[in-house]
């Protein structure tokens, strides 16, 4: 307990920080609501000049459903870990946080979780309920399953979006200016872990290589449970997916840590 107050400040900043600025989420969503808009229209064109009123498992309002409940769990997973990482080592004060006697990745992860928390309070919760009644109405029915295991995928999806972002954040105590690296990244996981496309339309064979990949864990897997589209089997397979990288992106954290910590350079103070 006394370890968790240490922390929970930490996290107490983060979400003040976000409603300080709160233009910067304003700018997002109005950035992202045009992508989710333009997304809209393009899988309309898709399935009206297509014979089938079903795609690779997915009906039009399936796929509608499936972008909006992506977008969410996008929005409530994503961490800026990399980025602050990034920062602290350009302009010096990493210096002053790694001589403190508190737990670095443990601060960077309580960061994460003032952030989500923001997310998850001022639009996930809202955005969540209308989308599940919209998503009622268009199939008749809903699964208290489904939604309680997609909480569970989700949580799992934020402690291995956060490992993996703090993995490659952790690169900056090497590689000094990773801004370009990290938007081939962001663009490449976006389209991986099924945030832009479910990863059914890939073809088999690299569809079947991408779910066994971490950024699957990330939105795929989620998303899917929500839809009811992973079940049994399925359904425990990707659960334990998400665990097992959950476990490989700790182990590599902290051997990252262990071999960089000692050949950082700061540049700033």
């Amino acid at each position: 307990m006394k370890k968790l107050k240490t922390y929970i400040p930490f996290a107490t900043n983060a979400f003040q920080s976000e409603l300080t600025y709160k233009g910067n989420t304003i700018m997002f969503f109005c950035g992202e609501g045009i992508l989710i808009s333009v997304t809209f229209f393009l899988w309309r064109a898709i399935y009206k000049s297509s014979e089938s009123a079903v795609m690779e498992g997915f009906t039009f309002n399936q796929m509608i459903v499936y972008m909006l409940i992506a977008f969410l769990t996008n929005l409530l997973v994503s961490t800026d870990v990399s980025s602050n990482i990034s920062r602290e080592v350009k302009d010096g004060s990493i210096a002053i946080n790694l001589i403190r006697p508190i737990s670095y990745s443990q601060r960077m992860m309580f960061q994460s979780v003032g952030v989500i928390f923001f997310n998850f309070v001022i639009v996930f919760i809202p955005a969540f309920i209308v989308i599940t009644l919209v998503f009622y109405n268009l199939e008749g029915s809903i699964s208290i399953f489904n939604i309680l295991m997609y909480f569970i995928s989700s949580i799992l999806s934020m402690i291995l979006t956060f490992y993996y972002s703090y993995c490659f954040g952790l690169l900056s105590f090497k590689i000094t200016n990773m801004w370009g690296l990290s938007q081939i990244m962001q663009a490449i996981t976006r389209l991986i872990s099924g945030a832009l496309i479910p990863l059914s339309f890939f073809p088999e064979v690299v569809g079947k290589i991408f779910n066994i990949l971490p950024f699957s864990s990330m939105i795929s897997t989620p998303t899917l449970i929500y839809l009811g589209k992973l079940n049994g089997l399925e359904l425990i397979k990707g659960i334990l997916i998400q665990v097992i990288w959950v476990l490989i992106f700790i182990a590599i954290s902290k051997w990252i840590w262990n071999k960089l910590i000692k050949q950082l350079t700061i540049l700033g103070g």
